[in-house]
């Protein structure tokens, strides 16, 4: 699709910029007004850089940082360790060194027999390309899979056509299960010694369709009609059951499916192609397999030429970007809410110099001067932490659906960001702590 500019995001930003100008801006001014020119000279007449109710609103805007950030790092953490489940989740077939493409003949220059014709010849030419291991074609494949049809299955009575189940139907060469290494479960698969086009039709199912449809039954042996009841349709032999695939997805279950034989039921004027090299990189193959595609039309386009790997890793993008995009946000809400807490604490600190220098004429030991400054720093942040929490939880149902492997409510996530907020809320305050408790008093008061 294209990339251009949106009206709606466009005002949602001016928006979001003009809300964040009046909220930091006229809050203090506000505030300032409040204080009037009576407090603002006694405070000068104290030394003072700031007020009580000048502190509390800062320490409130930390606090709001915190939960910020908090909320961010939260979701964030939650999609990167999604991300790194569904890298170990197996897609049930040998998904490496092998290439994947695209082609469909024109029919306006290509007649039904011709396209017949047409795919058998180009994956013969294919498998001939030094380097390939198998080839095979495919009206999909896993992780590329979108056609389902409704099917009957002998001998079972259905009132309406409507409410005949429905699985993926995959047409395919007979060469397919070898190029994706898939296990036989039960039976076997089609063989051109004893499955022609002039030979009965076959079919395979996968182990999820076998549960689904056949139960403890045998499915080896029956036989189902493709496309509904229709009278036309001719009867297929279930052959035999190979094992699942994540064919939806890494992200989601097993979906039924069934394979039927492409030289025998023909197809459309489109395939996908799925080669397997040997111990090669899969893409370094594109130039030759596009060179058996000229030898047969120069004109014909190939198109979608990826490695099977990269189409599991192009499912997985969408969750990628919203994870980098979330951990920019969460990184600058971070440092924001550093910054926030040392600068707040600083800005006490300076404002309590007469009150520590105080403390300490009076013997207060330097390591308590600075595990009070710190644990002073540490209220807004443990409160913006807890609020935090508390949306995190509730909004964590906009997760759900992005999220494999972990939940979306997870608490271990939540903790550890928790602790990595505190551990950084306190690192901030630790410098404007430590220069609190080297105050020298006799200089601190001789000052006011």
């Amino acid at each position: 699709g294209q990339i251009g500019m949106s009206g709606n995001v466009l005002l949602y930003t001016v928006g979001i910029s003009v809300l964040a100008g009046l909220v930091f801006g006229v809050v203090p001014a506000v505030q300032a007004a409040r204080e009037g020119v009576r407090g603002v000279l006694a405070g000068e007449s104290r030394g003072a850089t700031g007020t009580a109710s000048r502190q509390r609103l800062l320490r409130t805007f930390v606090g709001l940082e915190v939960g910020v950030a908090l909320v961010l790092l939260v979701a964030g953490g939650i999609l990167v360790r999604s991300l790194l489940s569904l890298g170990s989740v197996d897609p049930g077939w040998d998904a490496e060194q092998v290439l994947t493409m695209r082609v469909t003949l024109p029919p306006e220059r290509y007649s039904p027999e011709e396209i017949e014709a047409f795919y058998p010849a180009l994956l013969e030419r294919m498998e001939a390309i030094p380097g390939v291991a198998r080839a095979a074609s495919a009206t999909q494949f896993p992780g590329r899979i979108f056609m389902r049809d409704r099917f009957a299955v002998e001998g079972r009575a259905v009132e309406d056509s409507d409410r005949l189940p429905s699985a993926f139907t995959t047409l395919v060469s007979q060469g397919y299960f070898s190029a994706l290494d898939l296990a036989v479960i039960q039976g076997r698969v089609p063989d051109p010694a004893t499955d022609s086009p002039d030979d009965p039709p076959v079919a395979v199912m996968n182990e999820s369709a076998a549960r689904a449809y056949f139960g403890g039954e045998n499915p080896v042996g029956q036989r189902i009609r493709l496309g509904g009841d229709g009278e036309n349709a001719p009867w297929i032999t279930i052959v035999g059951v190979v094992a699942d695939t994540r064919n939806r997805g890494l992200d989601q279950a097993p979906a039924p499916e069934f394979f039927a034989s492409q030289e025998q039921l023909g197809g459309p004027n489109q395939f996908f192609f799925l080669i397997r090299t040997e111990g090669q990189d899969p893409m370094a193959l594109l130039p030759a397999v596009r060179e058996a595609v000229s030898t047969l039309d120069p004109e014909q386009p190939v198109y979608a030429t990826q490695s099977a790997a990269d189409v599991y890793a192009d499912q997985s993008a969408p969750r990628r970007a919203t994870a980098a995009l979330l951990g920019v946000f969460a990184f600058f809400a971070l440092t924001l809410a550093a910054a926030g807490i040392y600068g707040v604490v600083s800005y006490s600190v300076s404002a309590r110099v007469r009150e520590i220098g105080v403390r300490l004429a009076l013997g207060a030991d330097a390591s308590g001067v600075r595990q009070m400054v710190v644990r002073q720093a540490l209220i807004p942040v443990v409160l913006g932490a807890v609020v935090g929490l508390a949306v995190s939880f509730a909004t964590s149902g906009f997760l759900q659906g992005m999220v494999h492997g972990v939940e979306a409510g997870d608490v271990v996530t939540r903790v550890a960001v928790a602790g990595m907020l505190l551990a950084v809320a306190a690192a901030a305050s630790w410098v404007p702590a430590l220069r609190a408790s080297r105050l020298d008093p006799a200089v601190t008061l001789r000052e006011d």
